[in-house]
């Protein structure tokens, strides 16, 4: 009888083993995630939340500006190792949290030893821009060539022979020419007025900034507009978004063989939004660069373009107005008419170093002093006068 009973508790031990390796296969099996090489980090991140959020119901919240392909093939892997894998080899930061996991980005330490130090000796850089808009043909109809800039002047090409008014204004405005080739020389500011005057393109802003070597200055000459969403908390959050025209500089002042020299990083952008049923869509042309220059040298960016469509009616005066029910006089007297305009935006920079501190601060006492000088002088002078 304890025999009997002996094999019996054999056998059910047996049973609920087996029993058990089959229910921990099955599990196995639904937590286990297959990921492509040329998938991108956001995208398997996304992939993993579905199975952490059927196994143990957390979110993952993925902050890092991480998004390049992963570069390893995933196969068969359980996703809490896989999650683990990712973020090791991407050298980011895991955290678990009661009710989520956070995936964010190493924060940077920055050593205050090598920062630069602001004094009063730091050089200052004076950002000066022209935004211009023209039309596209522009260029090509007079023969501006903008990267010919320097010293404030411009080169173009023209025929002598064209009947153009903008390219007579520009012949007469010149102050150098010549006549075998057609080539000039013409000021900046005497070519933006011309082709102001004769309505091809126009002068959208001119902003200049002071900015530290090596700090960031910003220029905006538009508006914000704000989205409301919602966070996961289901609270409302509202998010703002700069559009206009755009203007982000960092200059760096170099010294090499006592000659100074401004490398420049420039990034340029024109926006708008444009308000939909359903989302805000923002129209953005974009530009980034940079250079070096010489103090007081000029450089242009171009190259952001947009489309003007202009509606319109022509037709017999009066007959082309009338209203559709007065015996459809109006269509045929009259048609519509669409003008298509490419506009070109111009973006002209010059970089300008100012004087530290300790100049300024020297110029300024000596024009005190003059100036002191000065009042004593005429002082003294009606003191002779009231004398005599």
């Amino acid at each position: 009888m304890k025999k009997l009973i002996s094999i019996l508790i054999l056998l059910c031990f047996v049973l609920t083993l087996f029993s058990q390796e089959q229910n921990i296969k099955k599990i196995t099996e639904e937590e286990m995630i297959t990921i492509s090489r040329e998938t991108n980090f956001a995208a398997a991140i996304k992939a993993i939340e579905y199975l952490s959020l059927e196994d143990v119901g957390k979110n993952i919240v993925n902050t890092s500006r991480l998004n390049n392909p992963i570069g390893i093939p995933i196969k068969s892997l359980y996703w809490r190792d896989a999650l683990d894998l990712l973020t090791k080899i991407n050298n980011i930061v895991l955290v678990e949290n009661p009710a989520s996991f956070l995936i964010k980005d190493v924060e940077t330490i920055k050593d205050k030893s090598i920062e630069q130090v602001v004094t009063m000796v730091t050089k200052q850089v004076r950002i000066s821009s022209i935004f211009f808009k023209a039309d596209k043909a522009l260029t090509r109809d007079v023969g501006i060539d903008w990267t010919t800039l320097i010293g404030g002047n411009v080169d173009a090409e023209v025929s002598l022979n064209t009947s153009s008014s903008i390219s007579s204004d520009i012949f007469s405005a010149s102050l150098q020419k010549n006549f075998q080739t057609g080539d000039i020389t013409i000021n900046l500011e005497t070519l933006l007025n011309i082709i102001e005057a004769n309505q091809r393109g126009t002068i959208i802003a001119k902003p200049s900034v002071t900015v530290l070597s090596k700090k960031k200055g910003f220029i905006q000459v538009g508006q914000d507009f704000s989205i409301k969403t919602l966070d996961q908390s289901g609270n409302t959050v509202e998010q703002f978004f700069e559009t206009g025209i755009i203007m982000e500089v960092t200059p760096e002042v170099i010294i090499d063989d006592n000659k100074e020299v401004i490398y420049l990083t420039i990034e340029v952008e024109k926006s708008s939004a444009i308000p939909g049923a359903l989302s805000t869509i923002i129209d953005k042309s974009k530009s980034n660069t940079e250079v070096i220059l010489f103090d007081g040298e000029e450089t242009v960016i171009g190259g952001l373009y947009d489309t003007d469509i202009k509606k319109g009616r022509g037709g017999i005066p009066i007959l082309k107005d009338l209203p559709w029910w007065f015996f459809g006089l109006k269509y045929l007297f009259g048609y519509e008419t669409n003008s298509v305009v490419e506009r070109e935006m111009i973006v002209i920079l010059k970089a300008e170093i100012v004087d530290n501190t300790d100049k300024r601060k020297t110029v300024s006492e000596s024009t005190k002093d003059q100036i002191k000088r000065e009042r004593e002088d005429v002082k003294n002078a009606k003191k002779l006068f009231l004398e005599e």
